[in-house]
């Protein structure tokens, strides 16, 4: 999925660049080990990109 920041979601995301949602390479961390945000979606949008990699 597209994140455009020309768009207001995309404006709102808080991100710096015209980003994508990956979700084929799915990876677990501890949130200890997140150095800084980039930005932020609804997980709406998380989840919309995570069935289509997962097919349901």
């Amino acid at each position: 999925m597209i994140i455009q920041l020309s768009t207001p979601e995309g404006q709102q995301s808080g991100l710096l660049s015209d980003s994508v949602i990956m979700t084929d390479n799915l990876a677990t961390i501890a949130h200890t080990e997140i150095d800084r945000v980039i930005g932020k979606l609804p997980m709406i949008h998380v989840d919309k990109a995570l069935r289509h990699t997962l097919a349901f």
